[in-house]
């Protein structure tokens, strides 16, 4: 489940909007006037990070969940950096504008071309570099390359590397004879959460002695100036974290095997004078600037709903940073409200056109579908030897759902626990939320290989998966139908599968929808709005013949709540055309998915075409998964803190 401070952090963001000077005329100084003085380059930075493809226009549902404010995307963007720049021009300063990676992914916009239309948008922008962040290897770093050589700008890893493409380390801006040198830092911990063929052949560098390196480089050409363009993030709990990271740094060994931050980077790098951040969506109004080295760092808010602006001073004959002022009231984030900032028309339009294509699947064609020839066998494993019984049965489709908690919680000995569970059970269908690692996703994938398996590319905080038996079911196709609505489906938007599963001499299509839904907070609401949404979807298909739908996940919600209370209501009004399958146990506490609570969060739903699959002695039971690990409290500790639940539907004519 996803568990981080938004609704302060949307808290935050609010404020911001309410108070939003023109963009022109705000002159907050956080130092002393005698900046504005020719002994001083007045530059303007202009930053974004996390853009996720968001450029389109959006409602800001973060702002106001009832009433959301138009945010004008890109196009709104296009005008602030065109307003400053004339600014700039007349004023005798400079501007530069940087992204802290994470570019396309994330919505149909962004990655229905692999990332192309968003380097156009940046041409336009004419951005001063990039680094490349995590999220850019979707699609491998020939596609990486392939974006670089397509932009006007540079990519920037100084701790990248591969055989055939390697991106720019570094480069140095001259601004009225004044160098500025601006590195880029990737995350080492890229691998991790990625599947391994997106980042095959690429070697990651340490941190820490990668900043090292070009800030030293840097200052041996002559900048004195010296900008990080980093996708290391900055915390969401940024001062408890530094805070804690204090207390417990002695040297740079402590960072030889976990992940570093920007906070850390700032802190333990001497010469690095500020930095660009990129790899979380945690923005900040106010920049961070380390008590020691007076690094400072800044992060905006990821999806192209604000565009950061902070002025340097640059000292003209020693072209060091002598101070810097927040151009606003209240920091350093503008929100791209249309009420605030006018979207360039020319720029919108282009916008619009490029949103109205974006790839909704729709129908799809099941006659061609066929079953994998050589699905391969379950290798035994038998490492932990549970007594699990084998609840596959012929002409039944076997689906579950199942919740794996920070998946894997105990690394190696949670994947093999799982992928022995999974092929003892021997379900056809396992749909899983809450992936921490890829990369580790893979490696119990690889323990299984009577299986495949699709997983989630738009989500932005955790992944989904929807795990079949390649001899059972033949894969159709792929989407993910919800990633324009980050917000309400909380960063995970559901993934679509569809296949077609052979009965009789019948080919029976079978489309399986994973969802993880918001918990907490203001989850009801947004739980709500999801649903709605989702069910809106679903009663499309339906009119398109789509009637096989099974719907898996956590919904974070009780079915047997009442009233306004629950999420549901939506599909429990549509009884002629979707049916819970887990409202005949959800009501039983010895059932429930959730056993902590106790509570039945995680439900299956299906489409009206399996109604009479489903009352033909069809099953659906939540699995004793604690009883066959010998105590749930070891259960929770090796595995989850949801248990899984299984449907058996029974497919025979």
């Amino acid at each position: 489940m996803k568990r981080l401070p938004i609704l302060g952090l949307l808290i935050v963001a609010l404020m911001l909007v309410l108070v939003q000077p023109d963009i022109v005329d705000a002159q907050t100084s956080t130092f002393n006037k005698k900046f504005d003085s020719p002994e001083y380059l007045k530059i303007h930075l202009l930053f974004t990070n996390d853009l996720h493809g968001g450029i389109a226009p959006s409602k800001a549902w973060f702002m106001n969940p009832e009433f959301p404010p138009d945010l004008g995307g890109g196009a709104s963007m296009f005008t602030y950096v065109k307003e400053i720049r004339e600014q700039a021009a007349t004023e005798g300063s400079e501007v530069l504008l940087l992204d802290g990676g994470n570019i396309f992914q994330g919505t149909p916009l962004g990655m229905a071309d692999s990332g192309r239309a968003m380097i156009d948008w940046m041409n336009e922008m004419a951005y001063d570099a990039s680094v490349v962040g995590l999220q850019e290897f979707m699609f491998g770093i020939d596609n990486i390359a392939a974006l670089d050589k397509q932009a006007q700008f540079p990519f920037l890893g100084a701790n990248l590397s591969s055989a055939h493409y390697s991106p720019q380390a570094h480069l140095i801006k001259s601004f009225q004879g004044v160098k500025l040198g601006i590195f880029g830092l990737s995350t080492s911990n890229t691998p991790r959460k990625l599947l391994p063929e997106q980042t095959k052949g690429v070697e990651f560098s340490r941190e820490i002695p990668s900043a090292k390196a070009q800030v030293k480089a840097l200052k041996d050409q002559g900048a004195n100036c010296i900008i990080g363009l980093s996708h290391l993030g900055v915390p969401y709990q940024r001062e408890d974290e530094f805070a804690e990271f204090v207390d417990t740094y002695e040297d740079e060994s402590d960072f030889s095997d976990r992940v570093i931050t920007n906070l850390e980077l700032g802190h333990v790098v001497k010469g690095i004078d500020l930095i660009v951040s990129g790899g979380t969506n945690a923005g900040y109004n106010t920049p961070w600037e380390d008590p020691q080295t007076h690094t400072i760092i800044v992060q905006g808010y990821g999806g192209a709903s604000n565009i950061g602006h902070i002025v340097l001073y640059v000292h003209r004959k020693t072209g060091t940073l002598a101070g810097y002022k927040n151009p606003f009231s209240r920091g350093v984030l503008f929100t791209l409200s249309t009420d605030d900032i006018r979207p360039d028309q020319t720029m919108a339009k282009h916008l619009t056109d490029l949103e109205k294509k974006r790839s909704f699947v729709g129908k799809r064609d099941f006659s061609k579908a066929k079953n994998s020839p050589d699905a391969g066998e379950s290798i035994k494993l038998e490492r932990w030897k549970f007594d699990v019984p084998d609840f596959n049965r012929d002409n039944y489709l076997d689906v579950a759902t199942w919740n794996m908690e920070w998946f894997p919680k105990s690394k190696d000995s949670t994947i093999t626990a799982v992928a022995e569970l999974m092929q003892k059970v021997n379900a056809d269908v396992y749909a899983v939320q809450e992936i921490g690692s890829l990369e580790q996703f893979a490696a119990m994938m690889d323990l299984l290989p009577a299986y495949d398996y699709q997983v989630t590319r738009q989500s932005s905080f955790f992944d989904q998966a929807v795990i079949y038996k390649k001899s059972v079911l033949a894969y159709v196709g792929r989407e993910e139908p919800f990633a324009h609505a980050d917000y309400n489906f909380a960063g995970r938007p559901p993934l679509r599968v569809d296949f077609v599963w052979t009965v009789d001499g019948k080919n029976e299509p079978v489309s399986i929808i994973d969802l993880h839904l918001k918990c907490c907070g203001n989850g009801l609401e947004r739980r709500k709005k999801s649903v709605a949404e989702l069910h809106e979807y679903l009663s499309l298909g339906m009119e398109m013949g789509e009637e096989n739908i099974i719907v898996l996940g956590d919904w974070n919600d009780q079915i047997d709540d009442v009233g306004v209370v629950q999420s549901f209501t939506a599909f429990l009004d549509d009884r002629k055309n979707f049916r819970f399958a887990t409202d005949r146990i959800a009501g039983d506490v010895e059932q429930a998915s959730y056993p902590s609570w106790p509570s039945f969060l995680d439900h299956i739903l299906i489409g009206k075409g399996f109604f009479d699959e489903f009352e033909n002695n069809s099953t659906i039971q939540t699995l004793p998964v604690a009883d066959w690990l010998g105590s749930w409290e070891e259960y929770e500790l090796l595995i989850s803190d949801h248990r899984p639940v299984l449907m058996q539907l029974n497919m025979s004519h």
